[in-house]
This record gives C-alpha cells, sequence and structure tokens, in this order.
C-alpha cells in the first residue's frame, strides 16, 4: 500500500513504502553489517568507492564532503530506486573513520 500525501504542486509518495524501496531496504538488511566499501583517495583530489560485498556499485568523484551522498546515489541507482523516491534519510552510514592505505615505490 503506497501512502500519499497532498502536497501543493501535487501528490507526494510516501518513498519507504514504496515496492522498490520496500525490497531494497530488505535487501540491504541482509548483508551483515551492510554495504561495504574500498574507498581509494588520488593525490589530485578524486576518489573511487567500490563495493566489497555488493557486486556493482562503483562510484566516485572528485569532493569528498560529497564522498556519502554519492555513495548513497549509487546504491538507489544499483537498486533502480527512482529519483524522486531517494531520501538519504533511507540510508545511513555507520560514521566510522575511514582507513586508506597507502602504498609507496622506490623508483628506478
Amino acid at each position: 500500500m503506497v501512502n500519499l500525501t497532498y502536497a501543493p504542486m501535487g501528490f507526494h509518495f510516501d518513498e519507504k513504502w514504496h515496492p522498490n524501496v520496500v525490497r531494497m531496504l530488505e535487501e540491504i538488511r541482509q548483508i551483515n553489517g551492510g554495504i561495504k566499501f574500498n574507498i581509494e583517495h588520488y593525490p589530485d583530489g578524486r576518489w573511487t568507492a567500490e563495493s566489497t560485498n555488493a557486486d556493482g556499485i562503483i562510484t566516485g568523484g572528485n569532493d569528498v564532503k560529497e564522498t556519502l551522498s554519492i555513495i548513497k546515489d549509487a546504491i538507489f541507482t544499483y537498486y533502480q530506486i527512482s529519483s524522486q523516491l531517494c531520501n538519504d534519510s533511507l540510508l545511513r552510514s555507520d560514521n566510522e573513520a575511514v582507513t586508506v592505505t597507502q602504498a609507496v615505490y622506490a623508483t628506478r
């Protein structure tokens, strides 16, 4: 059942009850520890994030301040959630510190 409330410009769908969103949330709950990402930062400010336990979720950007927002967008896209149903409050981060591994190589 979709819960509708009237909004000044039309109808507002209560996204947390939409079948696609319900399916996404249930699948994420079944992943032990949630969806995890390996985030790589590059010297020029770029970063990439690839899920380590959900095949096919890969994203990246140029501004580390937007990392969480862009990762959430990638998750919504992966689960084919339409843009009008994307609500960042549906997904939360555990706010743990990100561990970055840096390799240093000798030059010839």
